[in-house]
């Protein structure tokens, strides 16, 4: 090869080193960056009576820790179910088709690693509860104060718990025996971003349930989901998100009650930031028909979640959630509470120590 020729194209590869490899780091630091200011929702479950034994989707965000970065996050969700199907309301009906009455309480840890700048990988175990309760006067004095639908709560036992009623064949079944306490269905999962870059950053969160249930949960059986989500940024403040996906599960009955093999489920949140530290976000959840021989059982699913994060510091992130149901209480909670605390890495942006100018 001539010299100079030689000489050339060792200049042209030190040029294109310069511009792909900062270029290349650039990207990554904008992923970590944005996703150091966007929180995303804070991913608020279904935990209807009924829907407890079912893996649910909920929504979430596509943005990925980056790799070597680990998160936990421990979370409480204290929910409240009330639906009825009868002739009238009150605890004597002829002819009760179903009576869901009672609440939830799950203790939610999950830890969730990053083994690429793309791709994260997570574990999710939840230890959770349900019985009467105590939040039947809190909501009958909210429904009161903001002159919502309250299903005739005040006609039934107050912080009673009773899951019971008939099946499209008429043959009855019952819960009423199985409150108390239990480990939930383990939950592995598995988050793709697919696009960052652009104005959307897209992704795919695949989940597999696993049979690990206790005492009153166990038998639930394996259950397979898959979301594609994606995140808009709107403005310097605003972040929109949308999802869609799906579960999948063994119709085999759970004490009684069978349920619908394939399921699809959607979201729609905004996130505002109004300070750096500071995210509210409003979020509504759909789904298809959870229960499929339960006489006259709704056959959708919907509602909404109001969410707050605080940033206590680079590392740990308050979380405070509430669920309401304005149209249907029959399958969704009715009201829900949600209080959680996120443990992780600072990003590169966060971490890095300011400097003051230097002085000429």
């Amino acid at each position: 090869m001539n010299p100079r020729h030689g000489r050339l194209a060792r200049q042209y590869a030190l040029i294109a080193a310069t511009l792909v490899v900062p270029s290349s780091a650039r990207g990554q630091d904008s992923t970590l960056d944005a996703d150091s200011r966007r929180f995303g929702p804070t991913e608020i479950r279904d935990e209807h009576l009924l829907a407890q034994p079912r893996l649910t989707l909920p929504a979430t965000t596509p943005d990925t820790l980056g790799a070597g970065r680990t998160a936990f996050r421990a979370s409480v969700l204290w929910s409240n179910s009330f639906g009825w199907t009868q002739e009238r309301s009150g605890e004597n009906p002829a002819n009760r088709r179903f009576l869901v009455d009672g609440e939830t309480a799950t203790l939610d840890l999950t830890l969730t690693h990053g083994l690429r700048a793309n791709l994260d990988a997570g574990l999710r175990l939840p230890i959770a509860w349900r019985g009467g309760g105590r939040l039947d006067s809190v909501i009958d004095a909210w429904h009161r104060l903001f002159k919502l639908p309250d299903g005739n709560r005040t006609d039934f036992r107050s912080d009673a718990y009773r899951v019971e009623g008939k099946n499209t064949l008429g043959q009855p079944f019952s819960w009423n025996q199985e409150a108390g306490v239990g480990l939930g269905s383990a939950e592995a999962f598995a988050r793709w971003r697919l696009s960052d870059g652009g104005p959307w950053t897209s992704g795919l969160i695949g989940r597999v349930a696993l049979p690990t249930g206790t005492g009153p949960f166990a038998g639930n059986g394996p259950g397979f989901g898959l979301q594609c989500v994606a995140a808009r940024r709107l403005g310097s403040a605003f972040d929109v998100f949308v999802g869609l996906g799906g579960t999948a599960q063994p119709a085999k009955p759970v004490r009684g009650v069978g349920y619908e093999r394939l399921r699809g489920h959607g979201f729609l949140a905004l996130e505002w930031r109004p300070w750096p530290s500071l995210s509210l976000a409003a979020e509504t959840n759909a789904a298809s028909r959870l229960v499929r021989d339960i006489d006259r059982y709704p056959e959708s699913h919907w509602l909404i979640n109001g969410e707050l994060r605080v940033r206590l510091s680079p590392t740990a992130q308050l979380e405070v959630g509430f669920t309401e149901n304005f149209a249907s209480q029959m399958g969704t909670t009715d009201v829900a509470f949600q209080f959680g605390l996120r443990i992780k890495p600072a990003s590169r942006r966060e971490s890095r120590p300011s400097v003051p100018p230097s002085r000429q």
